[in-house]
């Protein structure tokens, strides 16, 4: 009887262990990689050799939005195999690529490369994963000074939140989103795109929100790909799940209100894939990214202007200085409308799309000299789009990384080396009844999130008026003077659209 027991035990654990399998091959090929890898963790405890699971969990692994290197360990097994597919050598390379150990990913690249027998996929693509090596190597030399703020709850969330852009004075921010709305989800476990809008209050950006429904739809999925320094014209990508095909819309934004969208002509929509665009502040430019034909290669950049019926002319490439044999994307102007910041696979990439800078020569007519905006802004990941502030002080971007909320997250870049805006703050020290003389005083401000102090300051000894100069932060003031008690009053110096330049403040103290 004991016997019988244990063989449908085990008959019953086979057919679930069997279900299981097909469940997970089913995500894996539906491309719901997150879900097949919940799937093959389990699977793969009870079989460690596996070669099915070791190699669909390294693969998913390699498609999500987190730690690619995870797929090392289960490439690392599966190569220890003779007779394993030449592609797992070159999967490997990616895996030691996003894990920023170049040299070993070289050394991946190089085996794939030489044991190979015929027309592989990943053939002409393994010599540039090596360069993209090299490249990361020496930009990871000389790494930017600047600090990641990720813009928290508000903005961010488990799913994948990006493609963010500010106007000029940072008053706001669009973004997109495929968090669950009332979309259905998609056959690889994703959701459908929204657009999404937060406005800053006191320095802050308040909880986001889905723009209005003439742009967000049930049916469709909307991006924000373009907006103009102001913040009063936007470009929207819509793709017709229907129709299988993407186009571009310009949309008017009056406040809080946005207009119907309105679809930009054939000479920018065409049969051909159109990505993204970005207005010229004059709205007299259009920079748009499409993988029409007669291009460099790939995805290419290009320019329209404005006629003076209103409709656009003919597309202008922009030429090899920018667009090369791989993809370009996602152009940007900078506010004063002199530096083009726009994705590329090809220049010095250090792997996939990196953010690259290129300057306007007034004399040339073009935009020239370009450069890679460098690490850790760019990564071994595909970095897109970037958005920069009015003062330059501040990026735009979205990313993966540690700190997180899950998926790609909306940060804001500080470059530490840029000088911030500053806010004078004046006023005069005085007692309750105003008339009483104030001797020996004595300033301190203290930085409430490093607790340091600031700086020490003294008021003038006649007319008892002070000066403060403060970047953004919080803050707290101490005072301290004969015969009075001590005096602790904190201040916020607000950023973005609440930016002031001078604040009015009197300093009152209490005789003892």
């Amino acid at each position: 009887m004991k016997n019988v027991v244990l063989i449908v035990f085990y008959l019953l654990l086979n057919n679930i262990n069997a279900q299981d399998k097909k469940i997970a091959l089913k995500f894996f090929e539906d491309g719901n990689y997150n879900a097949a890898i919940n799937e093959y963790k389990v699977l793969i405890k009870d079989d460690l050799k596996n070669i099915d699971y070791n190699f669909n969990l390294a693969v998913s692994y390699l498609n999500t939005n987190g730690d690619k290197s995870r797929a090392v360990s289960h490439l690392e097994f599966l190569i220890k195999d003779p007779k394993i597919i030449p592609d797992t050598w070159y999967l490997l390379g990616r895996a030691y690529h996003f894990g920023y150990q170049f040299d070993k990913a070289i050394t991946a690249y190089q085996k794939f490369l030489e044991i190979n027998k015929g027309n592989l996929l990943n053939l002409d693509d393994a010599p540039k994963q090596i360069e993209y090596c090299e490249n990361a190597k020496e930009l990871m030399k000389f790494p930017l000074n600047v600090t990641f703020n990720n813009l928290g709850d508000n903005i961010n969330s488990k799913h994948s939140d990006y493609y963010p852009f500010i106007p000029l004075e940072e008053d706001f921010i669009l973004f997109n989103s495929k968090r669950m709305n009332s979309n259905k989800e998609l056959y690889d476990g994703s959701f459908p795109s929204d657009i999404y809008i937060s406005h800053v209050v006191n320095g802050e950006y308040k909880k986001a929100k889905l723009i209005t429904d003439k742009i967000n739809s049930i049916e469709d999925s909307e991006e924000i790909v373009g907006l103009n320094a102001e913040g009063t014209k936007s470009i929207v990508s819509v793709f017709d799940f229907l129709k299988d095909e993407i186009n571009l819309y310009e949309c008017n934004i009056d406040n809080k209100s946005f207009s119907k969208l309105l679809k930009l002509d054939k000479n920018i929509n065409s049969k051909a894939d159109e990505i993204a665009a970005c207005l010229s502040q004059d709205g007299s430019k259009i920079f748009f990214a499409s993988n029409r034909s007669g291009g460099y290669g790939g995805v290419d950049l290009y320019l329209c202007q404005r006629l003076p019926n209103g409709n656009w002319s003919s597309p202008l490439n922009l030429g090899p200085t920018i667009n090369t044999e791989f993809d370009e994307d996602f152009p940007n102007l900078s506010p004063d409308g002199n530096t083009l910041y726009f994705s590329s696979k090809g220049h010095t990439s250090m792997g996939g799309y990196d953010i690259f800078t290129s300057a306007w020569d007034d004399k040339k007519k073009k935009f020239t000299g370009v450069k890679n905006i460098g690490y850790p802004i760019n990564t071994p990941e595909d970095n897109m789009n970037f958005r920069i502030s009015k003062s330059n002080k501040y990026g735009y971007i979205s990313a993966v990384r540690k700190e997180g909320k899950g998926d790609l997250d909306v940060y804001r870049v500080e470059f530490n080396k840029v000088e911030p805006r500053y806010t004078v703050i004046t006023g005069n020290l005085k007692t309750q009844n105003g008339s009483d003389a104030l001797e020996d005083v004595y300033i301190q401000v203290i930085d409430v999130e490093t607790g340091e102090p600031y700086g020490d300051y003294a008021p003038n000894e006649k007319s008892m008026r002070y000066v403060i100069i403060l970047p953004p932060g919080k803050y707290e003031i101490y005072v301290n003077a004969l015969d009075c008690d001590e005096l602790f009053e904190e201040i916020e110096i607000y950023d973005k659209a609440s930016f002031r330049t001078e604040i009015n403040k009197d300093i009152v103290l209490t005789k003892q």
